[in-house]
């Protein structure tokens, strides 16, 4: 199972993290952008339970493409990667940017592709 873990970059609380990605099949790929908070934790937490990570960065295209909205290229090309759920963890999605947009790509993909959110 591919996996995107997201949320916010203040997201402090790793007990929470783990709690999920300890849920998936042992096979699965955790991909992550280069975000500190939800994102660096998820990776970190993934390779310690022996996961596949697949951390992605925001690249010079999505710079050029978005300007300070890099991010947005980045989650364009996460969810491109082929992931079947995503893991939100944000205490407010709704207030967010980065989150909120991976979000709405996800539903406006229109495949089954599961969204579990956790707020703090």
């Amino acid at each position: 199972m591919r996996v995107i873990v997201a949320g916010a970059v203040a997201w402090a609380d790793v007990d929470a993290i783990r709690r999920e990605l300890a849920k998936l099949p042992t096979a699965s790929v955790v991909i992550h952008g280069d975000s500190p908070g939800a994102d660096a934790i998820a990776g970190q937490v993934a390779a310690q339970l022996g996961f596949a990570v697949e951390p992605m960065a925001k690249s010079p295209v999505d710079y050029a493409k978005y300007k300070r909205a890099a991010w947005k290229g980045l989650n364009e090309r996460m969810l491109g990667s082929g992931a079947e759920l995503v893991l939100v963890f944000h205490p407010n999605v709704e207030a967010s940017r980065g989150s909120k947009h991976l979000l709405e790509l996800v539903q406006s993909a229109g495949v089954g592709i599961s969204v579990r959110i956790f707020a703090e």
